[in-house]
């Protein structure tokens, strides 16, 4: 494998001719369905044209899916053998690591670094644990007397849609399709029409890898098309949607409308940072922070966009997170030293500009960045940009601003930064800094969040679960969590008779 910083991602870029037909049957079709212009962020050119797949494609997925869920070998497999498959998944995922991460780039705007070292070492790493797991999960065998035996075993669900983010775009193909997969699944992925290119290249190679041609279908289109297709259909008999909140209840209307299929949804973010007076370290809780809330030029459902200071240390602090702002490089995604690249919709520049806008006139501060940047001609670019002194009913402090844009504000009591802290009704994460075990367990206990971590941000593992609550929705992913969303329990009771 070439060494990925020395990599002429610029000539590659200039090569690259992208395939976004769909993935049926196990290769790539052409449709009759219309099409729509899938421009770079980057510098507004033209990568392709995508298929905008609808009703009929999503029908052809379910009729395939269904038919290999009846008569296929995929759900026939042994654990092992499935454990097997999705390991040498990863294999070819690493070998076209370059190609990926170049399409993840163009279509997002990401920075490749970021694409190489984070999206792509990312998906391996979620395959592979869940391959591993493959052979480890087991039934129960609960004792219910000696004249009878009872035995709880998982069966896949069936047919599985899973309605994918633009931001991440690989990173749920390993934290739902591998598990989906691997539990027997068929599965019918719906990429997002600003980043299809890459999900249906990585999960062509999981058909070339040994993954049933009939067990993964990719469908590309626009939410109100193939996304609406998919949660709305009938022979789909689970759904997992990561995006907004108003898409998941979208979906969930639709799945209402149809057969009531379950719907695990993992909706926005509005996560807060909580720093007390006795923060262990200001230089270190404002690098992670700075980090929290610029990373993915700010769209993470789980970003620390909102940070409340006890007000002792607030101009210490506000000082450390102006010099770690300061470190940043806004730059050509395809630049590996950038750090800051392309937003990836225009609806995320009116947004971070607006939010700016808004929060000055209302008396906040602008320390750095505010106006978009003409880094290339025809690109997205909006620098990170922080905010202090914000008032905490701001739009910018209770609305989600999918941004690279950070609010600060002084707190002088725990209930005032709680109230704060949960007033936006997200519930994905927060980040508590403080010396204190009392202080850290009273913040986290009363914390409306699906996840809290104390002294540090993001820390994170594949063995444990990650979702919110609230407006952040309910479903999970990594961990053994997720086995739940793609698997039913079954009991069979025996009468052993007299």
């Amino acid at each position: 494998m070439t060494d990925a910083g020395t990599t002429d991602w610029k000539a590659m870029a200039d090569k690259l001719v992208p395939d976004a037909r769909p993935l049926l049957h196990g290769r790539r079709v052409d449709t009759a369905a219309d099409t729509f212009e899938l421009r770079s962020p980057r510098d507004g050119r033209l990568l392709c044209t995508v298929p905008a797949c609808g009703r009929a494609e999503v029908d052809q997925a379910v009729a395939h899916a269904r038919a290999e869920q009846r008569e296929g070998c995929w759900p026939n497999f042994t654990p092992r053998a499935r454990g097997a498959v999705l390991n040498a998944w990863a294999d070819a995922i690493e070998a076209e690591r370059d190609e990926l991460a170049l399409l993840i780039s163009l279509e997002t705007g990401k920075p490749i670094r970021d694409a190489v070292q984070v999206d792509l070492a990312g998906v391996v790493r979620a395959i592979r644990w869940y391959a591993a797991l493959a052979d480890k999960l087991h039934g129960d065998h609960p004792q219910v007397g000696r004249d009878d035996v009872a035995l709880v075993s998982r069966e896949p669900v069936g047919v599985v849609g899973i309605l994918l983010p633009w931001n991440f775009p690989l990173a749920l193909v390993g934290y739902d399709v591998a598990p989906a997969l691997m539990l027997g699944n068929s599965v019918i992925v719906k990429p997002s029409e600003q980043a299809p290119l890459s999900v249906l290249r990585c999960c062509e190679l999981a058909v070339e890898a040994g993954v049933s041609r009939d067990a993964v279908s990719v469908v590309p289109g626009t939410g109100a098309g193939a996304g609406q297709a998919v949660a709305g259909h009938p022979g789909i008999d689970a759904v997992a949607v990561t995006g907004s909140a108003a898409t998941g209840r979208a979906v969930m209307r639709a799945s209402g409308d149809s057969n009531g299929k379950r719907v695990w949804p993992e909706l926005g973010g509005k996560s807060a940072a909580v720093v007390f007076e006795d923060v262990p370290d200001v230089r270190a809780a404002a690098h992670a922070i700075a980090w929290g809330g610029y990373f993915n030029q700010g769209a993470m459902c789980t970003g620390c966009s909102r940070v409340l200071v006890e007000r002792e240390v607030y101009e210490e602090f506000l000082e450390a997170l102006v010099a770690e702002t300061d470190k940043l490089r806004l730059g050509d995604p395809l630049d590996w030293e950038t750090t800051v690249g392309a937003l990836t919709t225009a609806h995320q520049l009116h947004d971070s500009r607006s939010a700016t806008e808004q929060a000055v006139a209302a008396g906040a501060r602008l320390l750095r960045g505010g106006t978009e940047q003409d880094v290339l001609p025809g690109g997205r670019y909006f620098p990170p940009t922080l905010l202090a002194d914000t008032p905490g009913t701001n739009p910018v402090f209770t609305a989600e601003v999918f941004g690279p844009v950070v609010a600060a504000r002084p707190f002088d009591e725990v209930d005032e930064a709680l109230r704060t802290a949960f007033s936006s009704g997200y519930g994905m994460g927060v980040s508590v800094w403080t010396s204190s075990l009392d202080t850290a367990f009273r913040v986290t206990r009363s914390a409306k969040a699906g996840i809290a971590w104390v002294n540090c941000f993001e820390g994170d593992d594949l063995t444990v679960p990650a979702g919110g609550v609230g407006k952040s929705g309910f479903g999970r992913t990594k961990g053994t969590a997720v086995l739940d969303k793609y698997s039913d329990l079954k009991t069979t009771w025996l009468h052993l008779g007299n």
